[in-house]
């Protein structure tokens, strides 16, 4: 199992409009079936101050976000909550997005290596 975690720059005044848009009810059924599709096993948002802090595990990410972005509804997605952000992902770079670098991983009881 892989796990990143990825930093998206909000826009100030639209942070309460992407909090609602990611509320359970209001996320596309696409969209989550466009998650559980890429075979991502967990995926959470958080928020702090102007900053979306997104944290997921899958199998393998590289495949997940290319699998996303192929997806037409996510493209949609990503186009729609474009208006509330400064940053997001970009499927078509090489690197879809700016990653945190892991420098502590307490797993199952036991300290893991870092990458």
């Amino acid at each position: 199992m892989e796990s990143t975690c990825f930093v998206m720059k909000l826009k100030h005044d639209k942070i309460k409009d992407y909090a609602y848009i990611h509320k359970k009810g209001n996320t596309w059924v696409e969209v989550l079936e466009n998650i559980k599709n890429a075979r991502i096993n967990k995926m959470k948002i958080f928020l702090l101050e102007d900053y979306s802090i997104c944290y997921m595990e899958a199998e393998n990410i590289g495949e997940a976000f290319e699998y996303l972005g192929q997806q037409p509804s996510q493209r949609k997605w990503n186009e729609v909550t474009s208006e509330f952000m400064d940053t997001q992902p970009d499927y078509d770079s090489e690197e879809v997005v700016k990653t945190l670098k892991c420098i502590f991983d307490f797993d199952n009881g036991e300290q893991q290596e870092t990458r």
